[in-house]
């Protein structure tokens, strides 16, 4: 399929007029645990003037031999006005814990329903799906799988060069602290190129992307 036409069923897909053709990227990152590859992070964001929308799905499993010892999948679907969150809604499914999340604008607030909050929460809300750079200097930080506000710590660190799948890219990194124990990595024109972080076993999980 040509590139022209991808992009305009992807907008027609979800919405956009196909007048002007849709700008669409795609973040697609290798997982590796141990330095073992254990399934992807893809971030899909479709932009038409100011209106931007973002599907999220992420498919980890840790394995040994034909058995799962741990699996997480999570999907998600977000839709912005400008640097407004207008709806965003999620299913996650963490190793057999089942969490969900829909918010919507609504006035000069965010309606949130989910597993682990329900209420309003100011307009800027930033949701953890971490494509979007200025998530580092948003007051209110929302999980994307439950609705849980989380108190974070955020210090920015050196820029350094950052290994991709296939390259290395220069890139600034920030360390998250409180609920989230993070590290991310954003290169000067604010795209989120790497992640890691340590499991809850102890093992190293990085992020790479393609």
């Amino acid at each position: 399929m040509g590139k022209a036409v991808l992009i305009a069923s992807l907008a027609a897909a979800i919405g956009f007029g196909t007048a002007h053709a849709a700008e669409v990227e795609t973040r697609d990152f290798e997982v590796f645990r141990n330095g073992e590859r254990i399934g992807y992070h893809r971030v899909d964001i479709v932009r038409d003037a100011d209106r931007s929308v973002v599907n999220v799905d992420i498919n980890l499993r840790v394995t040994f031999g034909p058995l799962t010892l741990y699996r997480y999948i999570h999907q998600s679907r977000e839709e912005w006005q400008g640097d407004r969150l207008v709806s965003l809604v999620s299913s996650t499914d963490n190793d057999g814990d089942e969490e969900k999340l829909r918010a919507v604008a609504e006035g000069d607030r965010l309606k949130v329903s989910g597993t682990r909050f329900t209420g309003m929460l100011p307009a800027d809300t930033m949701p953890t799906s971490y494509w979007r750079s200025d998530f580092v200097r948003r007051a209110t930080i929302m999980d994307s799988q439950n609705g849980r506000v989380l108190d974070l710590q955020v210090r920015p660190e050196s820029f350094e060069m950052a290994s991709a799948a296939r390259d290395e890219i220069p890139a600034r990194r920030y360390h998250l602290s409180g609920d989230i124990d993070l590290t991310l990595w954003y290169d000067r024109d604010g795209r989120w190129v790497k992640s890691a972080f340590k499991a809850t076993d102890g093992s190293q999980v990085e992020y790479r992307l393609r």
